[in-house]
């Protein structure tokens, strides 16, 4: 591992090591992401002999709980820098992991997931993103894109990495090593390669040189106060929060969703492959695109997406159709992630932007602990998804709308 020590020579600029650091941390978050929760659902369920919608009350309550003290970690990432909020948190999110392998009970399991969620999906996600913002400014978009397509990468390898090993080993080892896995990665990269700041090694924002101070050429920040009371704040928040409750809530019944329109398991299982593909895409060009191009078109974009790929689902019969919601709602996620990471400290700056973040991603969190829950009784009323889908998808477009003439805020 580079040691931040060498960073020192003017050749080296650290920035891009911080991204490959940080797209790990971010990457290793899925034990507490719903793509890997979701592939020891059926197993909780069969173990603990309760029932689906039980299972997604406790996710619920769990990730809502956990996200109540996302704020104060942001707060706290800002206070105490970003290396030792996350070797902190890394320690207690590897616990939780392998502590989940030890529930008994619905209770046992909600408790579980309030770990899961405010240490893995939420905090280290939000500390993952922080790192990569404090090395960048002007490449902060294209900087943020990597991370994104790497996190996602990462990410979808857990469903059959997951499934292998609960194969191979029991579901209750598997969370075993992947509590192992994730202290012996990110613990190391937390403690040894994390650096706060490019001014503690005297390197400067992009690693360019330049006659100005690291503070003149990051601009003004908003303070929390001054970030929420502008609209650009709550529309970002709004179009972050739907692509969280639709996302979350798609995923989480992928399988009984997709058997309405005659797809087996395996076939459900194989939309995450043209949606991998379509996130990865978009997460790049949009989040390249923050450094260059007004915001508003690109949220439109992301929340229009997003609406038709969860139309999508309700006419996604095997084939090409199935394959286009998967797309359709890959290209609408992956934008909709890169916008949140890189367009609120380009509108914000990064002294606060931990405690920004942190409201923003509690948003986040709490609309994917809500998404299956709505989707499951929406499901249970009509005795079909097919309404409360497409009352998602028109959600999500009402929201575009709204982000294509929010006004965007200053930095002067």
């Amino acid at each position: 591992m580079l040691s931040p020590r060498s960073a020192r020579r003017p050749d080296a600029f650290y920035g891009w090591h911080m991204l490959l650091f940080c797209t790990i941390v971010r990457g290793f978050t899925a034990p507490g992401q719903t793509i890997g929760v979701s592939a020891f659902t059926d197993d909780l369920i069969e173990s603990l002999g309760t029932s689906r919608s039980a299972v997604a009350t406790a996710y619920m309550v769990g990730t809502l709980t956990g996200a109540v003290a996302l704020p104060f970690v942001g707060r706290w990432a800002d206070r105490t820098g970003v290396k030792h909020t996350l070797t902190i948190v890394s320690v207690g999110f590897a616990a939780a992991v392998a502590l989940t392998g030890t529930v008994q009970n619905i209770v046992m399991l909600a408790i579980a997931f309030v770990g899961l969620r405010m240490l893995g999906q939420g905090s280290l996600s939000l500390i993952g993103s922080q790192g990569v913002v404090m090395w960048f400014e002007r490449r902060r978009g294209f900087a943020l894109a990597l991370n994104t397509m790497g996190t996602v990468a990462i990410l979808s390898l857990a469903p059959l990495t997951f499934a292998a090993l609960i194969r191979a080993f029991g579901w209750r080892s598997t969370w075993v090593i992947l509590g192992a896995v994730v202290a012996i990665t990110l613990v190391p990269i937390a403690r040894f390669a994390i650096v706060d700041r490019p001014e503690q090694i005297d390197q400067v924002p992009d690693g360019k040189a330049s006659d100005q101070p690291a503070n003149l050429i990051r601009g003004r920040s908003y303070t929390v106060s001054e970030a929420i009371r502008t609209p650009a704040f709550w529309t970002l928040t709004a179009v972050g929060f739907m692509a969280g409750a639709v996302s979350t809530a798609l995923t989480f019944h992928n399988t009984d969703l997709l058997g309405e329109q005659g797809l087996t398991k395996t076939q459900a299982a194989a939309i995450f492959i043209p949606q991998l593909i379509g996130s990865v895409s978009s997460s790049f060009v949009v989040g390249s695109l923050t450094d260059r191009l007004p915001a508003r078109p690109l949220m439109f974009f992301g929340g229009a997406m997003l609406g038709l790929g969860t139309f999508l689902a309700t006419v996604a019969e095997p084939g090409v159709m199935a394959a286009l919601y998967g797309l359709a709602l890959g290209l609408g996620g992956g934008a909709i992630g890169a916008l949140s990471g890189a367009l609120y400290p380009k509108w914000f700056g990064i002294e606060h932007i931990g405690s920004i973040k942190g409201i923003a991603t509690t948003a986040g969190v709490g609309a994917s602990a809500i998404g299956p829950l709505i989707l499951s009784i929406g499901n249970d009323f009509s005795n079909s998804y097919e309404p409360i889908v497409i009352a998602c998808a028109i959600a999500s477009v009402v929201v575009a709308l709204v982000a294509l003439v929010v006004p965007t805020p200053a930095r002067t």
